[in-house]
């Protein structure tokens, strides 16, 4: 997290929660063309025993030529790993009170934001690999423009929650600082007024004085 917090926080934001890619990030490519190494492994051995039987010129060409595309993709798949551990090294995620910043990139860095109150979904992706190393890649759709995703994350579905823990605890800053209605002062109550006599009209009985 050492770009993330020395070049992009502002004043006032802290990290809440930093998200790791997984490790299955390095190694993935080589799991994936496992089945092709194996074929061309047995397809090698196969062919190296009927050389070895037969003494067939065809049959030692197809050998060569076997072990020859086992070894490039042994080299092919060997680079890609060294590439994939620097790239693993060099990215950085981060979970901030205010936004969701993404850091990709070995010799050219492509740094990715989003602000929380733009957020308008959340939604991860998990294939059968994802679900076995427990990894996935959590994908922001936000309003307009290019969204960020984080790729591989491990603990996908703790990183969607935080998310929207974050989301919502902001909502209710902003609810709870916003500005505050003014109650209206209470209306005084109306003057009762004296029942109009006229005199003409009603007719006053007078006490009894006594007699």
């Amino acid at each position: 997290m050492k770009f993330i917090k020395k070049k992009n926080l502002m004043e006032g934001e802290e990290i809440l929660y930093v998200p790791q890619l997984h490790w299955a990030y390095t190694v993935k490519p080589l799991i994936l063309s496992l089945p092709f190494f194996l074929a061309l492994f047995i397809v090698w051995l196969t062919a190296n025993q009927s050389a070895y039987s037969t003494l067939a010129e065809a049959e030692i060409t197809l050998d060569m030529f076997v072990r020859s595309i086992f070894i490039a993709g042994l080299v092919f798949f060997l680079v890609i790993f060294v590439c994939r551990i620097f790239q693993y090294l060099c990215t950085e995620y981060g979970v901030t009170n205010k936004r969701l910043l993404l850091k990709k990139g070995v010799f050219r860095i492509n740094v990715a934001e989003i602000s929380t109150d733009r957020i308008e979904s959340i939604y991860c992706i998990q294939g059968i690999l994802g679900r076995m190393f427990r990894y996935g890649t959590v994908c922001i759709s936000g309003v307009g423009g290019k969204t960020p995703s984080f790729f591989m994350a491990a603990r996908p579905y703790a990183l969607r929650r935080k998310i929207v823990d974050i989301i919502e605890k902001n909502k209710t800053i902003t609810v709870i600082h916003g500005e505050i209605p003014r109650a209206k002062p209470p209306a005084k109550p109306a003057a009762q007024q004296e029942p109009i006599y006229r005199y003409g009209t009603f007719v006053r009985v007078l006490p009894n004085s006594g007699k």
